[in-house]
């Protein structure tokens, strides 16, 4: 048995974050004190660490704009970042959960790394992303060229092979303007009557010239309209053509850079100079150590009076299983 000494608020609120019982806490040690100052005090620095990384990110990849809405961002940022911390702190000791935490803080100081040189970088990362987006704009303005030239082309053969028609049909037009119908009416008239008096017919066949339009007229009529709207197709393709680049331009420059294409322009920020790569470096492994400071302080050192006690009474509750279930089959032994 141990003296139950009452916790502090500190010591209520710290046990509350890592994880701790602070009834237990409080009747230890000055080494498990100290060892949970140091676990809250690491825990501390990396919730505001990467409660900033999640603001930052909210507010510059997320597009929420509101202050309010990035901090929420930013609390499960934290929240994350405890939960992980504390599966460390209160998990077994073993080779696997350290490689697994290793290669965890390998990703966290990457993306961590990442996303606080976009900000550092970030005048010298937006020069980038100009220079890119030109690229890109002169690469695109040529692609849509060529597809307006494709579709003025496709348009304007359309548009000859109907005039070459139409200049056949005018040429027939002019030498008939009017054709000549004949038609043909039959009817029955009385020839005569026969013996009895009755009146005899018979058909009389007769007919009619009449001139009309060509009807070649019609038809050529209806291509040129056919015309004039292939020709007000090709005018609208070339004030296209004539406003590509304009509108290319104002369509990329326009549009709010994405974490992929900033995180393309940093690797080539980075990579223009030494300094860029010595300041990247030192960065990436300031986040690497601080994410590996929890794990190295859980799993280096001697076990505190905190711990053991944890131990002993995961001991004792293993015995009491143990006992309760050897009482329960010593009766089947017996009677076997």
């Amino acid at each position: 048995m141990y003296s139950t000494l009452k916790p502090s608020v500190t010591e209520k609120i710290g046990c509350k974050i890592i994880g701790w019982d602070a009834n237990l806490l409080a009747n230890c040690g000055e080494s498990s004190k100290r060892k949970f100052r140091t676990y809250l005090s690491a825990l501390i620095i990396m919730m505001i660490l990467w409660g900033t990384i999640g603001f930052c990110f909210a507010s510059n990849y997320m597009n929420l704009g509101s202050p309010i809405a990035c901090s929420f961002v930013a609390l499960a940022f934290m929240m994350i970042i405890l939960c992980i911390e504390r599966v460390i702190i209160l998990s077994n000791k073993s080779k696997l959960m350290g490689w697994m935490r290793f290669f965890l803080a390998l990703c966290m100081a990457t993306l961590g790394a990442s996303i606080f040189d976009q900000l550092i970088f970030k005048n010298d990362i937006q020069q980038e992303v100009a220079t890119q987006r030109d690229a890109q704009i002169n690469e695109t303005t040529q692609i849509r060229m060529e597809g307006i030239e494709a579709d003025i082309a496709a348009v304007t053969f359309q548009r000859d092979s109907l005039n070459t028609v139409n200049s056949v049909l005018n040429e027939k037009i002019s030498a008939n303007p009017t054709i000549k119908i004949v038609t043909t009416n039959s009817q029955n008239v009385p020839m005569g009557v026969d013996e009895n008096g009755k009146t005899i017919y018979g058909k009389q066949t007769g007919t009619q010239t009449s001139q009309v339009a060509n009807p070649l007229i019609q038809q050529a009529e209806m291509n040129s309209r056919q015309i004039e709207d292939f020709n007000a197709q090709i005018e609208k393709l070339y004030n296209q053509k004539r406003n590509v680049e304009a509108d290319t331009r104002e369509e990329i420059q326009n549009r709010k850079a994405g974490f992929i294409e900033e995180l393309n322009a940093t690797i080539k920020v980075i990579g223009k100079s030494w300094v860029s790569i010595v300041f990247y470096s030192v960065m990436f492994a300031f986040l690497l150590f601080l994410e590996m400071f929890v794990l190295s302080i859980s799993f280096l050192g001697n076990k505190t009076d905190y711990e053991l006690r944890i131990e002993m009474q995961l001991a004792e509750a293993e015995r009491g299983i143990k006992d309760m279930i050897t009482a329960r089959n010593a009766p089947n032994t017996a009677l076997v």
